[in-house]
């Protein structure tokens, strides 16, 4: 490798998947530092985002079961997926409650439990970061309810932050409260935000997304209506709010969904339970440029259906994979009009799904997440590599 450049092994480096990195950092100190560079990990994160490179779609299994089980199966070029899911082991494995995800992005899974634990996971290099307890304000006061979540990237400071929602509401005289905290990766603590919720709108639907820097909530106003008609963003750099309104055309149309198609947010709308209308802001923060992308109606598919979540294009742009009401997954093609089911070994009968690319992110100050002592070939992996590293950083 002497007789390499030190720019080509960089640039062969950029193009190599997660796991081979991984074990490269067995090869020499330099090889070590350079892959964990925070500068080279968000390279080869731009690298893997631009070309779509290792996509996984990744299992959270639904049901009663305690704690519940991740698995994953990843994407080939031509948009199948690997014949059979493969086990992943999570790190709130030991926690015994329900367990929820909040968002994902960059390869990163931010998800909670029952318990109040939140954790950043990145499934594909088994890192993680568990967010430190933080006690909520307003303690004369009654919680509302479970809080509201979100994660994601902010670029403008270079760092993934989760937002935490809470209401309040205190009998004696009927008065309530919003506090809104931010927790950053970077800097590892919570902070209170001075920005105060709007006060037309009540907290946000549990559903949140994350892009260009801000979070968005589909919000219900104060006055009662069960139908949100406001998106409402918060932007990570500035800490403001704003608002736009969304493409909720009569009283008939029921909101179910707030997603992030291919850089753009997606409303996904019922309409008289007979078909789903999913909608783009196609140029962000412009409310004229909402444009419904598609309509899925009733027949088109072999399932009677009320929500059709969006979950990623395909390479081609033609098709959007789906997944429909916690229990199927599709790939819907936008001008045949058709619906062609997606099956594989091991697929939970009711489930949640992320989409990760691979990312080298927390690989530079993340914990690993325990395996299954069963598992023995990736703990003498583990054992192996981490030898030798310890071997060179004593030389």
């Amino acid at each position: 490798m002497s007789i390499l450049l030190p720019e080509l092994i960089t640039e062969i480096l950029l193009r190599l998947p997660v796991k081979s990195l991984i074990r490269f950092q067995c090869v020499s100190k330099p090889w070590q530092a350079q892959i964990n560079d925070r500068a080279f990990i968000s390279i080869h994160l731009d690298f893997s985002i631009v070309g779509n490179i290792e996509r996984h779609l990744i299992f959270m299994e639904r049901g009663l079961e305690m704690p519940r089980n991740f698995s994953g199966v990843r994407f080939n070029d031509d948009d199948r997926f690997e014949e059979a899911l493969v086990n992943i082991h999570q790190p709130l494995l030991d926690a015994g409650h329900y367990t929820y995800i909040v968002n994902y992005c960059n390869g990163l899974v931010c998800f909670y439990n029952y318990e109040g634990e939140i954790v950043i996971w990145n499934p594909l290099i088994r890192r993680y970061k568990k967010l430190p307890f933080e006690p909520v304000g307003f303690t004369d006061y009654d919680l509302s309810g479970s809080p509201n979540l979100a994660f994601g990237h902010d670029p403008v400071n270079e760092d993934y932050k989760v937002m935490r929602v809470e209401e309040f509401y205190r009998k004696i005289d009927a008065k309530s409260a919003i506090e809104v905290k931010v927790y950053s990766l970077r800097a590892h603590s919570w902070k209170r935000v001075e920005e105060e919720w709007p006060k037309e709108y009540s907290t946000a639907d549990p559903c949140s997304m994350s892009l260009n820097g801000a979070f968005h909530w589909l919000v219900y106003p104060f006055s009662g209506s069960l139908h949100p008609q406001t998106l409402l963003a918060f932007d990570l750099a500035t800490e403001k709010f704003k608002t736009y309104t969304i493409p909720v055309q009569s009283a008939d149309d029921w909101v179910l969904g707030l997603e992030v198609l291919k850089g753009c947010i997606c409303v996904c709308v019922n309409v008289n339970l007979t078909l789903n209308d999913v909608w783009v802001m196609k140029e962000y923060e412009v409310v004229s440029s909402w444009t419904r992308l598609y309509t899925i109606v009733q027949g088109e598919v072999p399932w009677n259906f009320e929500y059709c979540k969006p979950v990623v294009y395909s390479k081609d742009g033609k098709k959007v994979l789906i997944e429909q009401d916690l229990e199927h997954l599709f790939w819907y093609d936008i001008e045949e009009k058709r619906g062609t089911r997606v099956e594989f070994g091991g697929m939970p009968n009711f489930f949640e799904t992320a989409i990760c690319v691979g990312s080298l992110v927390l690989l530079d100050d993340g914990d690993i997440v325990n395996d299954n002592p069963a598992d023995g070939l990736n703990l003498l992996i583990e054992a192996m590599e981490e030898q030798v590293i310890n071997e060179e950083q004593a030389v």
